[in-house]
């Protein structure tokens, strides 16, 4: 299979590709940095080796660092873990309903470094040189 026969392609032509996701098969709880529990649910829309964007019903501020743990679809589920921090919101703060925003990874255990590298290779993206 090639990676433009793949239903997960990639959605945008970056250095650091991202893996477009079926939202509705794929689940993210997320947390301010520190908090004892995970306290926000979502939905991740893509993701790359450095990030990823995703929807909460809670508007989370650009700038703010929160952990994430992030179960990715797919022939074996992966679930990863990262903290990182809001970069950009995606929709209209006036708008009523889920947001979506963007957060890069500032941290995330070797473990689930490998398996998200391996996660993104088998659906046909490459690490950049």
């Amino acid at each position: 299979m090639t990676p433009s026969d793949h239903p997960n392609k990639p959605s945008e032509n970056r250095a650091r590709p991202r893996l477009k996701l079926p939202a509705m098969y794929t689940l993210v709880r997320a947390r301010p940095q520190g908090h004892p529990h995970f306290c926000w649910t979502g939905h991740v829309y893509d993701v790359s080796s450095i990030g990823m964007r995703f929807e909460l019903d809670e508007l989370i501020e650009p700038g703010t660092l929160i952990q994430v743990r992030a179960m990715l679809p797919g022939a074996k589920h992966i679930t990863i873990e990262a903290t990182g921090r809001v970069v950009r919101l995606h929709d209209d703060r006036d708008e009523l309903g889920p947001m979506r925003m963007g957060m890069t990874f500032e941290h995330m255990a070797p473990l689930h470094q490998v398996q998200l590298a391996t996660y993104l290779s088998s659906a046909g993206l490459k690490e950049a040189a």
